[in-house]
C-alpha cells in the first residue's frame, strides 16, 4: 500500500492555482487590496487542501515507524503459508501492508468477536493478492463482515450454502470457520478470503465480469481467450482449478486466483498460460518461491 506522499508537485501547484484565482477575484471585487487579501487567503486555502489530501499518508508513515508487533508476526507465521514463501524484504512489505489494512479497513463481527487474529487473517487474505502492487489501497472495499458459520443466500444461518460473498458496493462477507479452514490447508486450491477479495479486483461500476481491473486491453483479451478454453476442462473435472468456476467468468477468475496462490506448482505445470498471465498480473511468482523452499507439484 502506498506510504509515500503522492505527487509532491501537487501541493505547491494547487496553492499557486488557488492563490491566483483568489487574487483575481479579489482584484475584481476590491482592487489591489482585494487582490492581496485574496492571494494570501488562496495560499492558506491551498495549504489546507494539500494537508487534507495527504493526511492518510502521514498517518501511515507514523504507523509504520513503529515496530511490527511480535504477536502479530507469530500469527502470520502460524497461519499464512504465503508469508513463508517470501524473501525477508517482501515479508517486511507484507507486514507493512497488513498493518495499514488493519488500521484502515473496517472489520465487523456478526455474532462474532473480532479478535486481532481474525483481523490479521482477513488482512493477510487481501494483502496476499495485492503484495506485488505497492500503490494498491483496496479502495473498493467498504467493510468486511465476519459471520459465525456458512450462511444462506438470504443471509440467514438456516442454510449453509455460502462461505463468503462479495457485493458490488464493496462489502465482503466471510464465514469465520471457512476462513480458518482456508488458512489451515494451504495446498487444496480453496481459500474463501482469496476468492472474495479476487471478486473485488473484478469490480467495475458495481458489476463483476471476470476481467481483473488494470489489465491492458491486449492482456484482457488473452484472459478471455484462456477462460473460454479452460472452462470446458473444469466441467470435465480435468483441471487444477475448481469446477465452481466453470459457468461464470467472475467465478472462474476467483477460483483461478485461489489455485494460483494455493496450488501454484500444479497450476503452472498443468495450466501454464493461466499461471503465466496471473504471475505477470499480480507481480508474484509463488510456484518459483515454492520450488526454492524445496516443494514439488
Amino acid at each position: 500500500m502506498r506510504t509515500t506522499e503522492p505527487d509532491r508537485w501537487f501541493g505547491p501547484a494547487l496553492g499557486a492555482l488557488v492563490a491566483v484565482a483568489a487574487a483575481g477575484l479579489g482584484a475584481l471585487l476590491a482592487g489591489p487590496a482585494g487582490a492581496l487579501a485574496g492571494g494570501v487567503g488562496g495560499v492558506l486555502a491551498g495549504r489546507f487542501l494539500h494537508r487534507a489530501r495527504t493526511r492518510r499518508f502521514r498517518r501511515r508513515r507514523a504507523l509504520l515507524a513503529q515496530p511490527f508487533p511480535p504477536a502479530w508476526r507469530t500469527v502470520l507465521e502460524e497461519w499464512s503459508d504465503h508469508y513463508h514463501r517470501l524473501s525477508p524484504e517482501r515479508r517486511r512489505r507484507f507486514e507493512d501492508d497488513v498493518r495499514v489494512f488493519v488500521a484502515e479497513k473496517r472489520v465487523t463481527g456478526v455474532d462474532v468477536k473480532v479478535t486481532d487474529e481474525l483481523r490479521l487473517l482477513v488482512a493477510a487474505s487481501a494483502v496476499t493478492l495485492s503484495l506485488g502492487w505497492p500503490d494498491y489501497d483496496w479502495d473498493a472495499l467498504s467493510e468486511v463482515l465476519l459471520y459465525p458459520q456458512d450462511f444462506g443466500r438470504d443471509y440467514s444461518f438456516e442454510a449453509r450454502e455460502l462461505s463468503g460473498q462479495a457485493h458490488g458496493w464493496g462489502t465482503v462477507i466471510l464465514s469465520v470457520p471457512s476462513l480458518r479452514e482456508s488458512f489451515d490447508d494451504p495446498d487444496d486450491a480453496y481459500h474463501v478470503g482469496f476468492h472474495e477479495f479476487a471478486h473485488l479486483l473484478d469490480l467495475e461500476a458495481t458489476q463483476f465480469d471476470g476481467i481483473p481491473s488494470g489489465m491492458p486491453e491486449a492482456v484482457a483479451q488473452e484472459w478471455v481467450r484462456l477462460m473460454d478454453r479452460e472452462m470446458p476442462r473444469l466441467r470435465r473435472g480435468k483441471s487444477v482449478i475448481d469446477d465452481y468456476g466453470a459457468d461464470e467468468p467472475a467465478e472462474f477468475l476467483a477460483v483461478a486466483v485461489e489455485a494460483f496462490f494455493e496450488a501454484s506448482l500444479a497450476l503452472r505445470a498443468r495450466h501454464a498460460e493461466v499461471y503465466a498471465l496471473l504471475r505477470d498480473y499480480f507481480g508474484q511468482d509463488p510456484a518459483s518461491w515454492d520450488e526454492a523452499r524445496g516443494l514439488r507439484p
